[in-house]
């Protein structure tokens, strides 16, 4: 056993005996954090936190310990039926007092909607599905976004082409120049190229400049091309379009380009077709990937993350868009994990005291202190609840 878990187990559950709550919470977090696999610290923490949620994550530690631990069990079972009836009582509540209401059936449809309101991202509060705007702090609660949150196999191949083309500017100058220094006269590799299908009238021009000057004139298009393939990446719809708006032009060209030199040979014309059906199809592909819908935000934790380090890092994400609601439940689930660990801890208390809860917002700084009493981020929390005029008592912290 690490030294000093047994001292600070003994003390916190002391003092869950004599019912001082909040020393009995700091000490047994401290035991957690020296022994996490303490079975007793997991349990008596139970005992004296007041969020069910909470004592829940407690309870099934315990199991995830000592799985045979049947008082536990049953603990956790009526508990877990405690919550189920509560979120029954007001779902029935609230369904009897829009019932009440004489309504509309456009009115009725949207109330129907609206029975399990969603907490806004920001400061927290309920509001139905429906409703574009916060009541409570006047923020928006949807946002557009991509329809689809990750780039596919299409959207990939269509800017892979369009850093190719950039690639093909330079390098076609580049090769033409050089087939023409070296066959001056049309000869060797020229003359191979010219008994090819299709290429029997092929003509390199005449290059009066030197190579370099001759590829800086393709710099506005290799340019041109990547910015295409950027905005394509940054899902920009102005780039598609103008993606799609080139392929539909391709046969318009391709027939000047016949009227102006005459027919070719079919092997030019199955390449030219092969091209523009694969450009067209897949273009057409990544279509879905270039709209955009609308999402509602709510104070909810984001599915791609599960450890506590994530959780903490998405949470700060979420403070410097100022959606304290958001932040807090994510670092709610890092304390649940971690609950040893005093950033956590004082992140944790900061939202809180943003969002209006000064009790909560002490209590989780008191744990932060006394795991680390010069904590900075705990340092911050108490000068924002003394600006909101809250006074801990003595000794809180």
């Amino acid at each position: 056993m690490p030294p000093g878990e047994s001292d600070w187990l003994a003390e916190g559950v002391a003092a869950a005996r004599a019912g001082e709550a909040g020393r009995a919470r700091a000490s047994l977090l401290r035991a957690i954090e020296a022994e996490p696999n303490s079975v007793q610290a997991w349990y008596w923490l139970s005992r004296v936190v007041d969020d069910p949620e909470e004592r829940a994550i407690c309870l099934e530690n315990v199991l995830i310990l000592d799985p045979g631990h049947l008082a536990v069990q049953a603990e956790l079972e009526e508990l877990r039926r405690a919550s189920v009836r509560a979120n029954a009582e007001s779902l029935l509540s609230r369904e009897a007092l829009a019932a009440a209401v004489p309504r509309s059936e456009e009115e009725a449809l949207l109330a129907d909607a609206a029975v399990e309101p969603l907490l806004c991202p920001y400061c927290g509060a309920p509001d139905p599905p429906q409703a574009r705007q916060c009541s409570a702090c006047g923020q928006a609660l949807y946002h557009r976004r991509p329809r689809s949150r990750k780039h596919s196999i299409y959207s990939w191949l269509l800017i892979t082409a369009w850093v190719a083309l950039a690639n093909c500017l330079w390098l076609a100058t580049a090769g033409a120049y050089l087939v023409a220094c070296v066959f001056p006269d049309g000869g060797g590799a020229l003359g191979a190229l010219q008994t090819l299908p299709g290429l029997e009238g092929l003509v390199l021009p005449d290059f009066d400049l030197p190579l370099l000057p001759l590829l800086l004139i393709t710099v506005p298009g290799f340019c041109f091309c990547l910015f295409v393939a950027w905005g394509l990446y940054r899902r920009w719809r102005a780039f598609y379009w103008l993606t799609m708006g080139l392929v539909v032009a391709y046969p318009l060209v391709a027939i000047y380009w016949l009227a102006s030199r005459g027919m070719p040979s079919w092997p030019v014309l199955v390449v030219q077709g092969l091209l523009f059906l694969g450009a067209l199809a897949l273009t057409s592909l990544a279509y879905e990937e270039y709209t955009w819908v609308d999402e509602r935000l709510h104070a909810d934790v984001d599915r791609d993350v599960d450890s506590a380090s994530a959780l903490y890092a998405r949470g700060e994400v979420y403070r410097r868009q100022e959606m304290w609601a958001k932040a807090a439940a994510h670092w709610a689930r890092a304390v649940a994990l971690s609950p040893g660990h005093p950033d956590y801890q004082a992140a944790l208390g900061l939202a809180y005291a943003n969002l209006g809860r000064p009790d909560r917002a002490a209590g989780h700084l008191a744990q932060a202190r006394q795991i680390d009493p010069g904590h900075p981020l705990a340092l911050e929390v108490e000068a924002h609840l003394d600006e909101l005029g809250f006074h801990r008592e003595p000794g809180g912290g």
